[in-house]
């Protein structure tokens, strides 16, 4: 998982890459163009031979009319060239660099900002690199089938379970769809296969399409990373999870929980609620006293009391659809 400074930097290099390619495939085009057609070569030699005519005039403070005479002498050349170019089937701009960006035209700045196609193409690697580990194109809201949760009512809660996922999917739907950086932090619990993780993921591809930076990660993989880097003189997962504008810390409880596991979870959750980044959580601990076992008192405290809690219920999704 990159930081956002590598995805800037990589998508910098495409698009450097994307301005080189179509430099290089327009000399290209001239090339064969100039083969095909010698007049045009010599019709270019003009254009420029008067151009530089035109500067010594200025430069020498000629007559107006002289210079105007140049002028109109290297127009006439290059509708020439034009019309040349026409008859044989060649557009007005066909030998010049097809850019993919016209604002920046493929150099990643304009009116020295970086362009928006840079951020664009960093979101997309982000993007990319989500669908690498998760079916994050096919997580949607609207791919969540309230019909697979029972329309019955739920001893432990007093709830009829459909409607209340039906309520909180509308919920986690509107969270995501007015994500700013003044939103809560959730944590979204239930027992396995009940879609807390394609609820997660349907919020992260709305977020990521709204323009934020958001870290989707497994827990497992988190930790372990962060374990094999413990010693090391930087760790850019660690970065990455804390700047991001939305992180998602998917199935808490599958990893592997030591003192120094702790204690990166302990950073990681209290250094983005002091800087007021949004935080959703996962987990199918549905017990707060094993919760609090696991993590320790400290830990679930400021978790709990931080977050708000989305509880997910009904029979395992997973299991009722591979017997459909």
């Amino acid at each position: 998982m990159r930081t956002k400074n590598e995805l800037y930097r990589e998508a910098l290099r495409q698009v450097a890459s994307r301005r080189q390619r179509a430099v290089t495939q327009a000399q290209e085009r001239r090339a064969r163009a100039l083969a095909a057609l010698p007049r045009l070569g010599e019709l270019e030699a003009q254009v420029q031979s008067l151009g530089l005519r035109t500067m010594e005039l200025a430069a020498k403070g000629a007559p107006q009319a002289e210079r105007q005479a140049v002028a109109e002498q290297r127009r006439k050349t290059q509708e020439e060239i034009r019309q040349l170019l026409a008859q044989n089937g060649y557009g007005p701009q066909s030998l010049e660099p097809r850019y993919i960006c016209p604002d920046c035209q493929d150099t990643g700045m304009v009116n020295g900002r970086l362009c928006p196609c840079v951020g664009k193409l960093a979101r997309q690697l982000r993007w990319e690199e989500i669908s690498e580990e998760t079916p994050l194109r096919l997580c949607s809201f609207e791919s969540m089938d309230l019909s697979l949760y029972p329309d019955a009512i739920d001893p432990a809660t007093g709830e009829n379970i459909r409607a209340l996922m039906r309520d909180h999917l509308n919920y986690l739907q509107t969270y995501a769809r007015e994500f700013d950086m003044q939103n809560e932090n959730l944590l979204i619990y239930g027992t396995a296969g009940l879609g807390k993780t394609h609820a997660a993921l349907a919020i992260a591809k709305t977020v990521l399409e709204k323009g934020f930076n958001v870290v989707y990660i497994c827990a497992q993989n988190l930790f372990s990373q962060l374990e094999r880097e413990r010693f090391a003189d930087s760790c850019p997962l660690l970065e990455a999870v804390l700047e991001a504008d939305l992180l998602i810390l998917d199935d808490l409880g599958t990893e592997y929980i030591n003192p120094y596991m702790a204690s990166c979870f302990y950073n990681i959750l209290n250094t983005r609620i002091l800087e007021n980044r949004p935080t959703i959580y996962t987990t199918n601990i549905v017990d707060g006293k094993v919760f609090e076992s696991r993590y320790t008192e400290k830990i679930a405290s400021r978790l709990n009391g931080s977050c708000e809690s989305v509880l997910f219920l009904g029979k395992d999704i997973r299991g009722l659809k591979s017997r459909m």
